[in-house]
């Protein structure tokens, strides 16, 4: 059985990451996001993505199908800029 690390970041890391992922694969579902965040358990990513938005980090819509899916918004565009500029200082 192959065993998982999961490191722990700090929040703006990990808000970084997140944010990072939605600018390069732009709109997503929240199990997709997960994966590739590596955000555990699922159900957290869920409330993680509800707050992004809810700050207007993130835009929110649902496909034909009814799934939830996030992508990246402006002010999240900003914010992930503020956030690069802010680790490599």
């Amino acid at each position: 059985m192959a065993e998982f690390r999961i490191r722990r970041m700090r929040f703006n890391q990990r808000k970084r990451q997140g944010l990072a992922i939605f600018a390069e694969h732009g709109w997503l579902n929240p199990p997709t996001w997960t994966v590739l965040a590596r955000f555990y358990p699922v159900r957290a990513a869920y409330s993680y993505l509800i707050q992004l938005h809810r700050w207007g980090l993130l835009e929110r819509r649902q496909d034909l199908r009814g799934l939830v899916l996030y992508r990246l918004s402006p002010r999240g565009l900003r914010q992930l800029a503020w956030l690069d500029c802010s680790v490599t200082t």
